[in-house]
Parts: structure tokens; sequence; C-alpha cells
């Protein structure tokens, strides 16, 4: 074959790669293409069809795996990036921020949009979780690997994160998550594990679409202990959603005992659904609870003043009832409490409107405060170091 074709067949190759994600068109023209031109030029080899099948299906099924298999994430070199940004937006005036818990859905995601966004609204880097989505999962593709692909293409902006614990991929088949999520922190040496759903009731947004999420997994079941031991044993921190409930405190605390140097986000600071099941959650309780299990942190996804849960009719965002309280706590314990918006999939383009949200919270803090729980408490969780000025 000549030395040409090789070349460009490589090309070929580079380019299907690059684009396969927007180019299921592109796929079967260029594959079209090259077995075309391939086979013109080798008239002695027998035309297969099974090269098409390749060209196309086997960087579609196989392009996670091999992605998973080359990234590894390496925070010397990302963190120059990561630091140019925060430091371009604190002379833009605005006090930069880490959020620490969003997701989205790899199907639908348009990252180009999100990054520009994220400019606009002064955000320096999400740990973006992906939630698997549930056709993918339901079909045995329980883990999936887009998300090193931002962290390739916008390192500057995305802090790796491990795939989020949720329905079905973890509810359904959670001994192989769990194995997917261990590999990807291993091999990856992703910083941060996503979010596992121990106790989740329905969203807002869910109530409003009429569907039927109600998710119950005991965090001192084997399950929660594989995941707590995994996280003191390799030091990678993960989040959990966790109801705010007192017949699920108990547990919590035992399990942070238990494995004291796993590193634990309890998502969504003093959310509480139905007050009727929380009369022991408050900020005195938190206080002692910090005191207590140093291993323990808190992301400040919650919403506002006004924001009711459907199925209660209450207002479920309690940090606004006490807000003095809440913020003492906060200012006593800042490297605890760390920023986040809580985007998904159903609510992505919502970052804009969200990020002035938390921007409204930060600022009911002194200044020096609001800029550690905005993003140096992430920085110093994740990467372990503490950002000076």
């Amino acid at each position: 074959m000549p030395q040409s074709m090789i070349i460009w067949g490589r090309h070929i190759r580079k380019t299907l790669v690059k684009h396969f994600r927007e180019a299921d068109i592109l796929l079967k023209r260029d594959a079209d293409l090259f077995n075309l031109i391939f086979f013109s030029q080798n008239k002695s080899m027998k035309r297969r069809p099974f090269l098409k099948f390749s060209v196309l299906s086997l960087l579609t099924t196989n392009i996670n795996m091999a992605w998973s298999q080359e990234y590894k994430f390496d925070f010397a070199k990302a963190k120059q990036g990561y630091l140019n940004r925060i430091q371009s937006i604190k002379k833009s005036g605005l006090i930069p921020i880490i959020d620490i818990e969003s997701s989205y859905n790899p199907l639908t995601f348009d990252a180009q949009s999100f990054i520009q966004a994220m400019d606009r609204a002064g955000i320096a880097q999400v740990c973006l979780s992906l939630t698997q989505p549930k056709k993918l999962a339901e079909q045995g593709q329980i883990w999936n690997a887009d998300s090193d692909q931002l962290a390739i293409k916008y390192p500057e902006y995305f802090i790796p994160t491990g795939n989020g614990g949720v329905d079905p991929a973890w509810t359904k088949t959670p001994d192989r998550f769990l194995d997917e999520n261990e590999k990807s922190v291993v091999l990856q040496k992703t910083p941060l594990m996503g979010e596992f759903e121990f106790r989740h009731y329905p969203s807002p947004r869910q109530v409003q679409r009429g569907e039927d999420r109600d998710v119950n997994i005991p965090i001192d079941s084997p399950l929660g202990h594989r995941l707590f031991a995994f996280a003191q044993k390799t030091g990678v921190p993960f989040q959990i959603h966790y109801e705010i409930e007192d017949g699920l405190l108990g547990p919590l605390e035992k399990m942070l005992t238990q494995y004291p140097n796993a590193k634990v986000i309890w998502c969504h600071l003093a959310q509480i659904r139905y007050s009727s099941r929380s009369s022991i959650y408050s900020p005195e309780y938190i206080s002692a609870l910090l005191d207590k299990h140093k291993n323990l942190y808190i992301d400040t996804a919650f919403g506002n003043s006004r924001s009711k849960y459907p199925l209660s009719g209450e207002l479920h965002a309690r940090y606004w009832a006490n807000q003095d309280a809440w913020n003492k706590l906060i200012i006593a314990n800042p490297y605890r409490f760390l920023a986040a918006l809580d985007l998904g999939g159903d609510r992505i383009e919502k970052l804009g409107e969200w990020t002035q949200s938390l921007r409204f919270f930060l600022n009911t803090l002194p200044n020096e405060v609001a800029e550690i729980v905005a993003y140096k408490a992430a920085w110093k969780l994740l990467f372990n170091e503490t950002l000076k000025g």
C-alpha cells in the first residue's frame, strides 16, 4: 500500500475520533469514502463489509473503553490552567467559584455553550459528574467516560469527576457500578467521585413531570461499607445525597465514625423536604457533627427562600429561616463548606441564574469566608493545597 494511503488512513481515523460525538453522518460518509479509496487501491484484497462496521461501530461502541484506558488526570499539568482562570475572574471583580456538585447528560450536553456560560458567570471550574442516561444503563452500559473528554478538550474548565451514583446504573447494578467507579479512581487518578444517592425523594422537577423517584439504599449496607472503605483507602472524596431525617442520622454518624479518613461531602445544606421527619438537624447539631467528624464536608446547593417542595408544600431550603445561625457556623468552619450549583441534565441551562443565587448566598458572608467557600475549600479538599491571596 502506498505510504500516502497509510498516512491518509491515519488522518481519517483521527478525524473520526475527533468528531464522533457529533458525526454519525460524518462517520458513515468517511467510512464509505475510506472503503472506496482503500479497496480501489488494493484490488487484490477481498472487500469485507465488516471494515465499514469496524470504522463506525468500533469507534462508537469501544471509544469509552479506549479513553478510560488512556486518560489519567495529572494535577501538576492541570494546575496552572485552573489558577489562570481563577486569577482572571478575580481581576474582573468577581469571586471565582469552583462548583463541587453538578451533573450532565452526555447525549444532550453542549460543552461549548456551557463553558461560555461559565465565562459569563465567573465559574472557574466545575466538577461535572456524568449521569448515565437510563436507556444506556438498561442496555448494560453502566459507566461512561465522556467526562474525560471534557477534561481533555477544556482542561482549565473541568475537574474530572466520577459518574453519578443514580438510578438505574447505581440502583439496579450497584456492584458493577462500584467496580467501574473504583477502576476510574485507581487507573485514571480521578480526584473526586460523583454523588451517590442513598436516600433521595423525587426532585421538584420530577414531581412536575410525574416521575417516580424514591431511592432508598441504607448507607450502612454492604454497598455503603464498600464505598466508605474505598474512599478511606484512596483518600478520594465522594458525595452523597442523603435526605435530612431523624431516622437517617444515626447510620450516617456510625459510618463517619467507622471510616474516619473517608472524605464525605453531604450535599444540600439544610435542605429538609418534610419538617415532621426532622427534629434534630440544626446549626448546633451540624456544629457538633463537624467537630466530631473531621472527614465530613457539606455543600451549599440549596434553593432560594421561595423554593417549595411540591410533595410536602413546605419551603425546603431551611437555611433562609435561620440564616444568622447558619452563617455563624460557616464562619467558624469555612473550609468544611463547599460552593455548589447542583446543575443537572434537565436544568443545565440554569447556570447563569443559579450562579446569581449562589452569589446572593455568598454575599451574606464576610468576603474572606465567601472566598473560602466559593473556591478555596474545594481546592484544599481536592488537591490538598491551601490557596493564598
